[in-house]
């Protein structure tokens, strides 16, 4: 599991879970401040191998990774909010770039995010889902969010 110390941990722990009861165990999580960049921003990376999670091999040789980045707004590249897109991984456990939007809002519900990467690794390509995390477990995550972007 993630570290509590950073708001969106409890989030990325929440898709972590759904993807572990969909079958699709992952085999690293981790929620951390992405600072590499002129703008600090939130990223949560989930990694998806076909060894722990059972995703096609034939598919994702080497497993795929899932990233969801929330940006302060500060940043004139990226738009205030969250974001899910996901990658292919290489053999050396980077991942292709740029990375693919997944076809889901920035608080989709975690299970609605299992199904939509259920059908990514089984399909090539993931169904759009709508439906967003709900207001009384996003609240309290976004409340902290939003002091940790407090300039």
């Amino acid at each position: 599991m993630t570290t509590r110390t950073l708001p969106h941990a409890p989030y990325i722990d929440a898709v972590e879970a759904a993807l572990t009861e969909a079958k699709m165990e992952p085999e690293q999580t981790e929620a951390f401040v992405e600072d590499s960049y002129d703008v600090p921003h939130l990223r949560g990376v989930i990694t998806l191998t076909p060894e722990t999670s059972g995703i096609p091999a034939d598919r994702y040789r080497h497993g795929l990774i899932l990233i969801w980045d929330w940006h302060t707004g500060r940043d004139e590249d990226y738009t205030r909010g969250p974001v899910w897109q996901w990658a292919r991984l290489n053999e050396d456990g980077s991942s292709q770039y740029p990375y693919e939007p997944l076809p889901v809002p920035g608080w989709v519900a975690p299970e609605m995010l299992a199904a939509a990467v259920a059908t990514l690794a089984h399909t090539g390509t993931a169904t759009p889902m709508t439906t967003g995390w709900h207001q009384h477990l996003r609240t309290p995550v976004e409340t902290a969010i939003q002091e940790w972007a407090r300039p």
